[in-house]
């Protein structure tokens, strides 16, 4: 075989071979950050507040959250933390007047409509079921698959009443922010 016929072979495999580890590459699915957030009463990751989750727009997260607390917590995303809380302090307060007691305002509290007003982001549960919140008693655990597709400055809060009634978790400190960038 002429030298130049050996040469045009070997640059014709090690062409190949290249294009074959670039289609690997491109083909390797990118990683999932996780994200792991305790709920106390009344905060995340501690007795206040809660951590900024920052992330890109359309990226996905796995959140695990784990509820050490000692009543139900929730986890939901909302796009106005300030207008939805006093939203749902304003529904409290008709409940109320319409002699209504705690137990009895947290079972007709329109509490779904206002979530689906301000809900934002997408929770993916198990079997790729969508919820607007996670809810865990007390020792629960969930983890869950988390994205938001539009940039901006958004809150998660817990809005349960329990051992705070007439306020909610939130109105105790229970929440924070996520940071969605371009």
């Amino acid at each position: 075989m002429k030298k130049s016929t050996v040469l045009a072979l070997v640059t014709a495999i090690a062409v190949i071979a290249a294009g074959s580890v670039a289609s690997f590459y491109l083909l390797e699915q990118p990683k999932i950050r996780e994200i792991t957030l305790e709920m106390w009463d009344f905060g995340y990751n501690g007795p206040s507040g809660g951590p900024t989750i920052r992330m890109k727009a359309g990226e996905t997260i796995r959140i695990t959250l784990i509820n050490k607390g000692a009543v139900d917590h929730e986890f939901m995303p909302i796009a106005d933390k300030d207008e939805f809380l006093a939203k749902l302090r304003e529904e409290v307060k008709k409940l109320q007047e319409k002699g209504l007691d705690a137990e009895e305002i947290e079972e007709s509290l329109g509490h779904e409509e206002l979530a689906h007003e301000h809900a934002v982001g997408e929770i993916l549960m198990n079997n790729d079921k969508q919820e607007m919140e996670v809810v865990l008693l007390p020792g629960e655990r969930a983890t869950f698959l988390f994205s938001v597709d539009e940039p901006g400055i958004y809150s998660y809060l817990c809005t349960e009443l329990e051992m705070t009634f007439p306020q909610t978790h939130a109105d105790k400190g229970m929440y924070g922010k996520i940071v969605v960038e371009p």
